[in-house]
């Protein structure tokens, strides 16, 4: 029961910042923020799909899967900034 609504917490929190960054994104127009908020919706919805599993103590590989690409957006959006040059 604990483990279900800290899951949904964790998910409903990771889709406000997902808004909160699109909402740095309208504002500044930078792809880094809308990167962010990319990642963190996937990331939410992810969270709350594993809610829905039969199993979820026993992990999917398509959870981890998801999981990785949301980390590996994170890195790439920190990356580019980071690399690209200023004009």
């Amino acid at each position: 029961m604990m483990e279900g609504f800290l899951l949904g917490v964790i998910s409903s929190l990771s889709i406000v910042a997902a808004l909160f960054f699109l909402r740095f994104w309208k504002r500044s127009g930078d792809a880094f923020f809308l990167i962010f908020a990319a990642s963190f919706f996937i990331e939410g919805l992810n969270r709350a799909a594993v809610l829905f599993t039969p199993k979820p103590n026993e992990g999917n590989a398509w959870i981890y899967v998801i999981r990785l690409v949301s980390f590996l957006l994170i890195i790439f959006a920190i990356l580019r900034k980071n690399l690209e040059k200023d004009t």
